[in-house]
């Protein structure tokens, strides 16, 4: 097994899963203990919440995981609301770990929602995509929910799969066929009305979990919305629409998904920036809104 599913599947099923039963198993022999292992579990789904990849799992679990812990914690006081607040000596030496963890995983989800809004002046776009329900991998102004946040050019970068009727981005966890992915081979619309400045066409799609460094954003094509240059990557070889120069019009098509490029599966990479160059690694990256939503990891569209 891949080490990210790895991650995944023990970050977002198993340790909830023990939080679930923690609040059993072992019995607390006080309601401060059962207490402390509320606010540490709490903490934690907290975090999950916020920083998960739950277009894997399905997007509903991120609400069904904290709804089933909110309801087994009210289950659980049921047979604890009889017994003593305090049975320790040393309410430090007892549940001073489990308050430390509570504190860590509450500080890591503030750092993460700190992302969630931005100072700069944003460029308004329009959805890229139509007819269906999308889903933000990569997203937000940090890099706790943001990967690409630590480029310059790139700080405000969306990464954008499709979501099938399951809520997730493809058929099984990782499968190797690229068509069994929601967003493969969807068509891609122009976010603004500019110029494209600059395209590439050519570059083979990956097979999954391979990438190609060599030429980062693979097929690609350039805009110059303004002052603002929109960067729109991995597209499908043989598919973009547009050839550098032309005038290209909101909601043109500009091409199709693909896995081009440093890509390990299908989705659609942008990110825009100033700087007025071809050079899409240059500039200085801004914040982008698609009809005043700034959108973040986790985020989800759903596209008429």
């Amino acid at each position: 097994m891949e080490w990210p599913i790895l991650i995944l599947l023990t970050t977002q099923v198993l340790l909830p899963a023990f939080f679930l039963c923690w609040l059993w198993l072992p019995r607390p022999a006080d309601r401060l203990g059962w207490l402390m292992r509320v606010v540490y579990g709490a903490a934690y789904f907290s975090f999950i919440a916020v920083i998960g990849r739950w277009d894997f799992l399905g997007a509903v679990l991120a609400l069904l995981l904290p709804a089933a812990f909110a309801a087994a914690a009210v289950l659980s006081y049921l047979r604890m609301r009889r017994r003593p607040w305090s049975l320790s000596r040393s309410v430090l030496r007892a549940h001073g770990f489990t308050a430390a963890m509570a504190v860590f995983f509450l500080a890591l989800t503030a750092r993460a929602l700190s992302g969630y809004g931005y100072e700069e002046t944003a460029v308004a776009l329009a959805f890229p995509f139509s007819a269906g329900t999308y889903y933000i991998g990569q997203g937000g102004g940090t890099t706790a929910i943001n990967t690409h946040h630590a480029d310059q050019s790139q700080r405000f970068a969306l990464d954008i799969v499709a979501l099938n009727d399951f809520g997730m981005r493809a058929k099984g966890l990782m499968p190797k066929a690229l068509s069994d992915y929601a967003i493969y081979d969807r068509e891609v619309k122009s976010p603004c009305t500019g110029i494209a400045i600059a395209t590439r066409d050519g570059v083979s799609d990956n097979r999954i979990f391979e990438t190609n460094t060599a030429a980062p954003a693979g097929n690609n094509v350039i805009l110059a919305c303004g002052t603002a240059r929109i960067l729109l990557a991995h597209f499908r070889k043989g598919s973009i629409a547009v050839a550098a120069g032309v005038i290209v019009s909101q909601g043109q098509t500009l091409g199709r998904v693909g896995n081009s490029g440093n890509s390990s599966e299908p989705h659609l990479h942008m990110h825009a920036y100033l700087g007025g160059t071809r050079d899409y690694g240059e500039g200085q990256g801004m914040p982008m809104t698609f009809g005043g939503r700034f959108l973040v990891r986790g985020s989800t569209v759903t596209a008429p």
